[in-house]
């Protein structure tokens, strides 16, 4: 039996973050996409479902805040 892989998708401008919430939640069995910007975000959830979203609240152009605000405008 297949165990379904779980969907994240990681919010953050700094790479640093993003790459070690990579490698944790990978190593962990969760299959993990990756936005640089809260706009670049939404984007991505259009394009596909998301189980999970991690956003980093202080961002330049769209902060964590504008990005929930918008998702659920949506």
């Amino acid at each position: 039996m297949t165990a379904i892989k779980r969907q994240i998708l990681v919010v953050d401008d700094e790479a640093p973050m993003r790459h070690m919430l990579r490698m944790v939640l990978e190593r962990d069995g969760y299959t993990v996409a990756e936005a640089v910007s809260g706009r670049q975000g939404l984007d991505r959830m259009k394009a596909g479902y998301y189980d999970l979203i991690l956003c980093d609240i202080r961002m330049p152009e769209m902060d964590g805040l504008a990005f929930l605000k918008e998702k659920q405008a949506q």
